[in-house]
């Protein structure tokens, strides 16, 4: 019994240390961030939303390859009514020794948004240099 107490622990141990080691592999990756083309927006109402009341609103990118990872929602705002919003993906610097599938799943961003006069609220997505994606909504 003791024996296979010992056994356990080590084991434990030994798998521990591989984590802990595996993450220490990774968090030297260097990372290069570039804007990724929003595909699709989700969550926007299409009714009439309250002003004064805050909601989550969803958009989705694929970013260029399996190793891409959200990095920031950037939002820039042209005027009261609109808002240019690009998403920023995080991918290795060429070199490393990342592996890396060709294709990448669909990733949801969400963000907060809240209208404080009511108005129709236009949101520019980012999906390439001179190619915007348009949602909006209406705050009564």
């Amino acid at each position: 019994m003791i024996q296979k107490m010992l056994k356990i622990k080590f084991l434990a141990a030994v798998l521990l240390a591989g984590a802990l080691s595996a993450c220490t592999e990774t968090s030297k990756l260097e990372e290069v961030v570039m804007p990724v083309a929003v595909e699709e927006t989700a969550g926007f109402p299409r009714q009439p939303i309250k002003t004064d009341t805050t909601y989550t609103l969803r958009v989705l990118y694929r970013p260029e390859n399996g190793c891409g990872r959200f990095a920031r929602l950037d939002s820039v705002l042209e005027n009261p009514n609109k808002r240019l919003m690009t998403v920023f993906a995080a991918y290795p610097v060429e070199g490393q020794e990342a592996i890396c599938s060709d294709q990448a799943r669909l990733i949801s961003v969400s963000f907060k948004f809240r209208a404080q006069e009511p108005g129709k609220y236009y949101f520019h997505f980012w999906q390439s240099s001179g190619t915007v994606l348009i949602d909006s909504l209406e705050a009564r």
